[in-house]
């Protein structure tokens, strides 16, 4: 079979996603990607030399789409409506998180570090975290949240939400609005006397 097709970036990323949630980081290779992709390893090889390299540029293509989806939000003024905002734009990139931390993890295994030149990274953890210190803050101004709580702790729950294991089959919406729910009133229906 001739395999003669030319490929772009976007194809690479857009099936390295599909593999590495569906495959996982270790089973992931080239000679699969090649496959998926109806292209011969020497197509791929023109862009990437190995599959960290691939998936290193692939996460910081998609972080960067977070900040500029973070950036263009048009915030809503209302604490509530803000709130599902945040989780509902959290929770869209959730798997890009979650790949991150495994790709971080194998680095490290390996003694290596996320090549990020332009530490978006960093920056989209700072600029995430700052926002919702900012949000909390707010909202306790106009006493949405309760004050006997400590902000950090609340920051925490929002901010690492995203890290809880998803075992529901919910889509990310799902997801995010139980979550949110969650978060905002609750799990329990009746009060329970201890």
């Amino acid at each position: 079979m001739s395999r003669k097709k030319k490929i772009t970036l976007e194809d690479l990323f857009k099936h390295t996603h599909q593999l590495l949630m569906t495959t996982g980081y270790d089973q992931f290779t080239f000679g699969i990607l090649a496959d998926h992709l109806n292209v011969s390893r020497t197509a791929i090889y023109k862009y990437y030399s190995n599959k960290d390299e691939l998936i290193n540029d692939y996460l910081t293509f998609k972080m960067k789409r977070f900040l500029q989806d973070f950036e263009e939000m048009e915030w809503s003024d209302d604490v509530e409506e803000h709130f599902k905002q945040m989780f509902q734009l959290i929770f869209d990139y959730s798997d890009i998180h979650h790949l991150s931390n495994v790709f971080l993890q194998k680095l490290s295994l390996q003694g290596k570090s996320l090549k990020d030149d332009e530490n978006v990274s960093d920056l989209l953890h700072d600029i995430v975290l700052n926002h919702i210190k900012t949000f909390i803050v707010k909202g306790k101004d106009q006493g949405y949240f309760n004050a006997s709580i400590p902000t950090s702790l609340l920051i925490s729950m929002i901010f690492h939400s995203v890290m809880i294991v998803d075992r529901s089959g919910l889509t990310s919406s799902e997801r995010a609005g139980y979550i949110h729910e969650i978060l905002a009133n609750g799990m329990l229906q009746k009060k329970i006397n201890v």
